[in-house]
């Protein structure tokens, strides 16, 4: 196939989309002259800054062109997060890659800071990590000597690769690799390494026979152990696991989180509410008040319980599905702080009979008692004397006034800071 040049290509692609750009590198395989025609143009473009990184996938001029487009502060990100993985692509993107339309002061720094990096190599393995991947990769050794059948030989085959190669150059404290760039990083572990290496897996693949390949792993493992069955147990974290979703019950009211079946009550009680609220919150999305919004939050509310950074509750009579009202605790902090803010609303037809009180006295203990939390804020705006009659009532006590606080209707407004702690 008859392609431009790749450098008059991306320079022509940098003059069209990314003009405001302070570095483009142009690098990959076609760069280094390994090119075959189906090789694409791998590009880094540096933004004094952006909103957030992205990779971006395009043809141009015949080329097919991966884009990764970052500022300073996402590629410092990115440089560490490879680092911190043991494959560098993007940092080796940077370092091999031609500086378009030519070398600049910011380029060549950059390109300094990312040939110092792979210069540094990646972290250490610890003990522990060493014996993880032994551990791993004797398993599928396991499997592989005695396969149930040929597909499972080579099943085991395929999982082992990259699984092997990543053990030899990272316990040999080296950068690791992916795929097609396995063969040249095993042969500058070791001359004649790559030859071996695929030598042995063709051994299965064409023969099936998993001999060489068993040998040659014992060979890779013999000096940091060998294989390794036995290893004491790995609790997983704590919070790994679906919790239990609350559902909590009043003398009158169920508090519970929303299911999908109740989106028709949600819309009804918000937009019945919808001109009592709004001069009392934060600017609505547009789509506030139609089946999509809520559909999505729903979904976010699970994510964020089973997370541990929000709760969000519906209230609804002990007799009926009726929403009558919400209670939102949300922005939950762990750590020292062990804190949350307190939101809610009620359906203006069920004011005055003590509902939100017998709702909130039931959520703060579930809260405080369940969840652990220290400290509960809730702050109002000073015209709302019954949300604060309520939250004093509570047991709540004012922290002070805080002047431009949030944006509604158009404008900071202040408001009256309080909170609860959690009785000894």
């Amino acid at each position: 196939m008859n392609r431009p040049d790749p450098q008059e290509t991306i320079e022509d692609l940098r003059r069209l989309r990314f003009p405001e750009a302070v570095a483009v590198f142009l690098a990959g395989s076609v760069m280094r002259g390994q090119g075959t025609e189906h090789s694409d143009l791998d590009v880094v473009v540096l933004y004094p800054s952006l909103p957030s990184a992205y990779r971006e996938s395009l043809i141009h001029r015949d080329w097919p062109v991966e884009l990764f487009v970052h500022d300073p502060e996402t590629l410092a990100y990115f440089f560490d997060q490879d680092r911190q993985r043991g494959v560098p692509s993007l940092a080796a993107m940077v370092a091999e890659g031609v500086e378009l339309p030519g070398p600049s002061e910011l380029s060549s720094r950059w390109k300094k800071e990312a040939q110092e990096l792979l210069k540094q190599g990646p972290p250490p393995w610890a003990t522990r990590e060493l014996d993880a991947a032994r551990y791993a990769i004797t398993d599928v050794c396991d499997d592989l000597r005695s396969p149930r059948s040929p597909q499972h030989a080579l099943a085991s085959a395929c999982r082992l690769y990259e699984m092997l190669a990543n053990f030899a150059l990272r316990a040999n404290g080296r950068w690791s690799a992916t795929g097609k760039s396995i063969p040249g990083q095993l042969e500058q572990l070791e001359s004649g390494l790559a030859q071996l290496y695929t030598a042995a897996f063709s051994k299965v693949f064409q023969e099936q026979n998993s001999r060489p390949l068993l040998e040659l792993t014992d060979r890779l493992l013999e000096a940091f152990g060998g294989r390794l069955f036995s290893e004491p147990p790995r609790p997983a974290p704590s919070h790994w696991r679906m919790r239990t979703a609350p559902r909590l019950e009043t003398d009158r009211l169920i508090l519970r989180m929303g299911e999908e079946c109740d989106i028709p009550s949600i819309l009804a009680y918000v937009r019945r509410n919808q001109a009592r609220l709004e001069p009392l919150e934060p600017e609505r999305p547009l789509d506030y008040y139609t089946t999509e919004y809520w559909r999505g939050y729903l979904h976010k509310a699970r994510s964020e319980f089973h997370q541990e950074t929000a709760l969000r509750l519906l209230i609804t009579p002990r007799s009926g599905g009726e929403v009558m009202g919400l209670v939102n605790f949300s922005q939950i902090f762990r750590g020292p702080f062990q804190a949350c803010y307190l939101g809610y609303s009620l359906d203006q037809q069920w004011e005055g009979r003590g509902i939100m009180f017998e709702a909130l006295q039931c959520a703060l203990q579930y809260v405080f008692q369940t969840m652990g939390l220290h400290r509960v804020m809730a702050n109002f705006l000073p015209e709302n004397e019954r949300s604060g009659r309520l939250l004093e009532r509570l047991g709540f006590r004012e922290d002070g006034r805080a002047r431009d606080y949030l944006q509604i209707g158009g404008r900071w407004r202040d408001h009256v800071l309080t909170a609860l702690t959690r009785p000894e």
